[in-house]
């Protein structure tokens, strides 16, 4: 835990933190842990450990540090090998770069990777082809609003220096006659990913594919919304639910087959080679998947697991949990700030501390009980563990997606154990037949099962209020209620537990005092919006479109419209014209300005004068004025109004001065 807060520590400062104060800390605490009595060692502990996270996330930053494509698109020759190749619903294919040649890039100038999109004539392209085109490409973009998600710093860690598509067709030059242990897994996965497709329709399909090999390009848009909307999500993230799937199939396979032999059963312990070769097919299964935060956490927890059942120990505690989430701190602590590790760890954590306490009460039950009771029992377990696991990860979804489910108790009744007994051991099973070609069958019985968990996911998600649109919450509102989970889940005794009333009360007193932003300018100053009574007013609909999306959901906005005199009659009144907008009446008049006639006017009467172009006149009347040449310093504006009190906030503010942050 305290690892994780200086790593937090870390991402949470304005400017990069001096090497040289981070390891004189690190020392002092280290010293202090020496020097100091038994009665305060440990806080002193706690204080080396929160440096050591802190120094932890600095010298990842380091040594993932790559050059970047300078600011604006820019059409380049690009050369490169293929690391990674990612279907999309559309038809393209999103292709990873590394190994790069650009011309007109020095050496030294040159990213590491690139993230490209090319046409669908391009889809033969494999893992480790050194192949060339013609792109746009453009730095990772900034986030589209203050406190937003920050895609460039998210590229920043897997060493992505730019995006964009591709002008030309893909030209492969060479396919290697060997390939990297990495490339071959990563061909693999298309080879299964495209043989499941071709077999099964696009919807049953692009979920086995996933499934099978963590690569969710194949899967219908329709399909994703429905899942997440009807909270089953979390059956599409390759993750405990998956591999420990696989490794308790292979374990109960292999123990029934040697148990069939005398010879065998008598002689050996069938129940640690067992697990010893579950961990086999876990592990290649980790690799297949794709090898993503949630797997690594499941990977290492099954490992744990299956090594104490090896030398006779519990095999679930909070221990395993912490040691799998100090693992992947430790090797990239960057993941601390994704929604994956967020989200998993969260529910897992949730889950092992509530069973620790209803174990104990349960047992009794699960003894005495026969084959109806049990059945019984294993409901009313999906049951609490839905339940459990939604109020786990509910503050991280209303911080991330801006939505909670209504009915995803309902879904997990029949989706689960869909997944649990019919669709992952058919998917294990086909993927040990798929090499000798009579895989078909068995790939259509799982496809008939995920047909069964779509068809509930689209019904439960067309039920009225499925989806519940909650509006953006403060990242300290997530922090805060996990340290008070923390504190309910870590701590032993009631006293100790009541230090997590604090931490609840100031999430619950932060998300009150908390006000979505009234006005909101896109970071190329092409799209303006106002919060309403009832949505959100925009200012074009044929313009920054992932924005808008984006900025709907930050309101918790049930609608959105234009904000013309025409289709717009809810306050506060807009009014528009070919040359700008203005909302409100003065002394509070707040204007747009699209053109330099629309400046003659608005910099004599507007309180606000927010401008998609320069303002190069002088401006007496505005007391705060946000022109073209603001955003495109700045990046995205939001502003909070309240009168004459007008409080703004850019992007570049909140991201402060860090390596992922282009100047400009």
């Amino acid at each position: 835990m305290f690892l994780a807060l200086g790593i937090g520590g870390y991402f949470l400062l304005p400017i990069e933190p001096p090497g040289l104060v981070v390891i004189l800390g690190l020392c002092v605490a280290f010293a202090a842990v020496v020097l100091s009595q038994s009665g305060i060692r440990l806080s002193f502990i706690a204080l080396m450990i929160f440096m050591s996270g802190l120094g932890l996330a600095q010298w990842r930053n380091d040594r993932v540090a790559a050059p970047q494509i300078i600011d604006g698109s820019h059409r380049f020759s690009v050369e490169g090998t293929v690391k990674a190749v990612e279907p999309q619903d559309n038809g393209h294919v999103r292709i990873l770069l590394d190994a790069l040649k650009i011309k007109t890039l020095a050496l030294e100038d040159t990213p590491q990777r690139v993230r490209i999109t090319v046409r669908t004539d391009s889809h033969d392209v494999t893992a480790g082809d050194r192949v060339s085109l013609r792109a746009i490409l453009s730095p990772p973009p900034d986030p589209v609003a203050p406190y937003a998600f920050d895609f460039a710093r998210d590229s920043w860690f897997k060493r992505i220096g730019g995006v964009g598509f591709a002008v030309t067709d893909l030209a492969i030059l060479e396919r290697p006659n060997t390939r990297s242990l990495t490339n071959w897994v990563n061909g693999l996965r298309q080879y299964i990913a495209h043989r499941t497709t071709m077999r099964l329709d696009n919807g049953a399909g692009g979920i086995a594919a996933a499934l099978l090999t963590g690569l969710r390009g194949y899967m219908a848009e329709d399909d994703v919304e429905a899942m997440r909307i009807a909270g089953l999500a979390h059956l599409l993230a390759i993750s405990g639910l998956h591999l420990g799937l696989v490794a308790s199939t292979a374990f109960f396979l292999i123990r029934l087959g040697a148990a069939a032999i005398p010879a065998i059963a008598l002689r050996f312990d069938t129940r640690k080679a067992a697990a010893m070769m579950a961990w086999l097919v876990a592990f290649a299964y980790f690799w297949l998947a794709g090898a993503t935060i949630p797997t690594q956490r499941a990977f290492l927890m099954i490992s744990i697991v299956l090594l104490a059942l090896l030398i006779g120990r519990q095999p679930i505690s909070l221990r395993v949990v912490a040691l799998s989430a100090l693992v992947i701190l430790v090797a990239t602590p960057e993941a601390l700030l994704s929604v994956s590790f967020q989200m998993s760890f969260a529910a897992v954590t949730a889950l092992v501390a509530a069973y620790e306490v209803l174990a104990p009460k349960l047992a009794p039950w699960r003894r005495r009980a026969g084959l109806g009771k049990r059945m019984a029992l294993y409901f009313l377990g999906v049951v609490l563990t839905t339940l459990i696991a939604e109020a786990a990860i509910a503050p991280f979804s209303a911080y991330h997606f801006n939505q909670l489910t209504s009915y995803g108790l309902i879904a997990n009744l029949v989706a689960v154990p869909l997944m649990a007994f019919v669709v992952m051991p058919l998917g294990l099973l086909a993927l040990l037949l798929m090499p000798f070609g009579v895989d078909g069958p068995v790939l259509d019985l799982m496809g008939l099962a995920i047909s069964g968990i779509l068809s509930t996911a689209h019904q439960v998600s067309g039920f009225p209020g499925a989806e519940i649109v909650v509006r953006s919450v403060p990242a300290f509102v997530p922090m805060l209620f996990t340290l008070g989970v923390l504190c309910l889940a870590l701590w032993k005794t009631r006293p100790l537990r009541l230090l997590a009333v604090p931490f609840f009360c100031g999430a619950v007193a932060i998300l009150a005092a908390s006000k979505p932003p009234d006005l909101l300018i896109s970071r190329d100053a092409d799209l303006f919006a106002a919060r309403t009574s009832d949505g959100l007013a925009v200012s074009t609909m044929s313009k920054a479109r992932y924005s808008r999306e984006q900025w709907t959901a930050m309101i918790g906005a049930s609608s959105v419209y234009l904000w013309s005199t025409s289709t717009m009659n809810k306050p506060p009144p807009v009014r528009c014209d070919r040359f700008g907008c203005s909302l409100g009446e003065a002394p509070h008049r707040i204007s747009f300005a699209f053109t330099p006639e629309a400046l003659r006017e608005d910099c004599q009467t507007a309180t606000l004068l927010i401008a998609a172009i320069p303002v190069r006149q002088n401006c007496p009347a505005p007391s705060k004025i946000i022109d073209r040449f603001d955003v495109w310093r700045d990046g995205a504006y939001a502003l909070w109004i309240n009168g004459d009190d007008i409080k703004s906030r850019s992007v570049r503010q909140v991201r402060g001065q860090r390596p992922w942050v282009q100047n400009r």
